[in-house]
């Protein structure tokens, strides 16, 4: 990407949002490599594609992280893992039952879903539950793990929820959907081996250059143990020294507000972003946008009124 492009219609970089301090914006996400991560998975179709790791520390000290695999960005098979591990001499009280998280991903809200049987298997942490299901034709399944010391009524000290779908086609049958789960795992408390002949993962790329509207993930953390994920746009008008950003279209959540640049830097913007929700929830937080050559590569965090935290990416 040029600088021209990098520079995002020239909006003015002293724009900042009058509401939004470093001291407001509390727990963030920030992008780690495969390995520091501890998530580990091996799904089919996955090797040498597409990752993101994401992780964040919220006000109660839980480190939540959060995977994104696929072949290409945007491409099936896709998977998403949300791992939450609580600090010591804590642990989780609660968790849902497997095919209730499904609406706790953003993904399939907008779609018809329908699970297709619940079972459990065992991989490298212990004990996984599992749940095939199908949304709107895509063969999908959806799992949750806890693990680590049950004191009390406490459920473990780790709580792995997520799904991996493959495309189009019928129901996946339980011998595949359990081959999947199998191969999850974390690298300190359960690691996999990989399958003969894993590729490593290697960088998205596309080229592409900064175009008015720049579409987004919203990664949204909800108050049992899942995350909410919702599909936006930043706007960008030249001339102006403000963007729009808008999210949740896709998901029932309609969600305005404003980016506006904090400083610049070579091949970097930092930026400033706040949304109103329509229900009266607000939330801001902090937005990079890293360029080279012809790509672009979006990383930013903030908390909400409630003290949930939220990831962004491209």
């Amino acid at each position: 990407m040029n600088r021209t492009a990098m520079a995002l219609t020239a909006l003015a970089v002293s724009a900042l949002l009058g509401s939004c301090t470093g001291a407001d914006i509390g727990p963030e996400y920030v992008e780690v490599s495969e390995e520091e991560s501890q998530l580990v998975f091996y799904g089919p179709g996955l090797a040498g594609g597409f990752r993101r790791f994401l992780t964040g520390q919220d006000g109660h000290f839980v480190r939540r992280t959060i995977g994104e695999y696929g072949p290409r960005q945007g491409e099936f098979p896709f998977a998403m893992i949300y791992l939450s591990e609580t600090p010591p001499n804590r642990h989780f009280t609660s968790v849902p039952k497997v095919e209730e998280t499904v609406e706790h991903w953003g993904w399939f809200s907008s779609k018809s879903v329908e699970i297709g049987g619940v079972s459990s298997a065992v991989n490298g942490i212990g004990r996984i539950d599992y749940a095939i299901a199908s949304a709107d034709g895509i063969a999908c399944v959806v799992w949750l793990q806890t693990s680590g010391p049950r004191e009390g009524t406490g459920v473990g000290t780790l709580v792995l929820n997520g799904y991996y779908c493959k495309g189009e086609g019928p129901m996946m049958r339980a011998p595949e959907a359990e081959s999947i789960v199998r191969l999850i795992g974390h690298r300190k408390l359960g690691a996999v081996a990989a399958p003969e002949g894993w590729l490593a993962a290697v960088a998205a790329s596309a080229e592409r250059t900064v175009p008015a509207s720049l579409p987004i993930q919203v990664m949204w953390s909800n108050s049992s143990s899942g995350v909410d994920n919702f599909d936006g746009e930043i706007l960008f008008t030249k001339g102006q020294e403000t963007a729009a950003i808008k999210i949740g279209a896709n998901a029932g959540r309609d969600c305005e507000g404003v980016v506006s640049y904090e400083s610049e830097e070579k091949d970097k913007l930092n930026m400033l972003w706040g949304l109103t929700c329509a229900d009266g929830v607000t939330a801001s937080g902090k937005l990079t946008i890293r360029t080279d050559e012809n790509d672009i590569h979006l990383v930013g965090q903030g908390e909400d009124s409630r003290g949930q935290i939220i990831a962004i990416t491209e």
